[in-house]
């Protein structure tokens, strides 16, 4: 009876140990960096994601500003699609009618002199 306990209690072991590599495993994929290494490992798998992406890699790494500067160009196009408020688009229109000014103007005062 002892033998079987400790065939079956190292059987367990076994299980546990590949649960835990399983486990790891899924952890280190399920990380941002694992997804996108998902992701581009099966763009490269297939022909044309394969010429598409070295072509990319390849165009980034001769003129990385260039590129830089059109994702900043998109992101910022991207931005500034949202619809604007009504009273923005008014003020923005017609900014003497719709606006109102930070200060109010002061009348002028009058200095009066005494005389005497």
């Amino acid at each position: 009876m002892t033998s079987e306990a400790d065939v079956l209690e190292r059987e367990i072991e076994a299980s546990r140990g590949r649960l835990d590599r399983t486990l790891d495993n899924l952890t280190q994929r399920l990380t941002p960096t694992g997804i996108v290494e998902d992701m581009l490992g099966a763009v490269r798998r297939d022909a044309t994601g394969a010429g598409l992406y070295d072509g990319a890699l390849v165009a980034v790494r001769r003129n990385p500003v260039p590129v830089l500067m059109m994702c900043l160009g998109a992101v910022m196009l991207l931005k500034g699609i949202r619809p604007r408020k009504a009273a923005t688009y008014r003020a923005l229109r017609d900014p003497d009618r719709f606006t109102t000014p930070a200060i109010a103007p002061n009348p002028p005062t009058t200095v009066t002199k005494n005389s005497g």
